[in-house]
């Protein structure tokens, strides 16, 4: 058994692991020897401890891991900065979501949310943008990294998405937005916890439907989210969609008026 590092959200701390010797000794006395294979970022043989992403991709302890905040992978050598620590790895800038890609998304997610008995989800004005500008709208912050935000000025609807994320992490930060605006048409109230709870429950959804790693990846972190708010929520409202289904979970949050 090999001591790994792995991160269950984008914020995570990485941490720093235990010699491999010490994995090595234990497999040779169970007659079983792990080799760890090479560095992502240098291509040398791992001798020592490493840290480990969630696509089994492995870096010496010597480098400063580079997440992408995308499909939170490590990053490659075309990966640029966003905004301080915050990376967006070269495949994920290659095949980045456009505003027209984007918006057919919104079609198919709508038309899913109205099949499963949601309901007619109004239009509302969806725009692509910065880390930057994300941030300016919400200082606060939210908990892990800010990759979306949903809007209600008393007059209209906005989705503000962060640019250039890949089509999967696209899919769900969408999911999840439009739960809000679902839920702010309707004037529901929720605690914090269940309100993000159930706009994650509508990201894991559509991460079921696509049926990549990368969709495999987004839904353990949703499942091993540490965050007392997301995390936990998620998991609130997941036990009881297992339960209720669709069904149960709208009855639910009707409730909360």
């Amino acid at each position: 058994m090999s001591t790994e590092k792995q991160t269950s959200t984008f914020s995570h701390v990485l941490e720093t692991g235990k010699s491999l010797f010490d994995d090595i000794r234990r497999d040779l006395k169970n007659g079983t020897l792990f080799n760890p294979g090479t560095c992502f970022y240098c291509g040398r043989p791992i001798l020592g401890a490493y840290y480990k992403d969630l696509y089994d991709r492995r870096i010496c302890t010597s480098h400063t891991p580079r997440q992408c905040i995308s499909c939170a992978s490590f990053c490659d050598e075309g990966a640029v900065t966003i905004a301080e620590g915050k990376y967006l790895c070269g495949n994920c800038q290659h095949y980045h979501t456009t505003l027209k890609d984007a918006k057919e998304m919104v079609k198919m997610i709508r038309a899913h949310y109205l099949q499963n008995g949601l309901g007619k989800i109004e239009r509302f004005h969806l725009e692509l943008i910065s880390l930057d500008d994300l941030r300016s709208l919400y200082p606060q912050g939210g908990g892990g990294d800010l990759l979306g935000l949903a809007i209600w000025s008393g007059r209209r609807y906005d989705i503000r998405v962060l640019r250039n994320l890949s089509h999967t992490a696209m899919a769900g930060v969408l999911a999840h937005e439009i739960l809000h605006i679902w839920q702010y048409q309707r004037n529901l109230k929720a605690p914090l916890r269940i309100c993000e709870g159930f706009c994650d429950l509508g990201s894991y959804e559509i991460y079921s439907q696509i049926k990549t790693k990368h969709a495999e990846v987004k839904i353990n972190m949703l499942h091993d989210d540490p965050s007392p708010i997301y995390g936990d929520g998620y998991r609130i409202v997941k036990r009881y969609f297992d339960k209720a289904g669709w069904a149960g979970v709208i009855k639910k949050m009707e409730g909360y008026r």
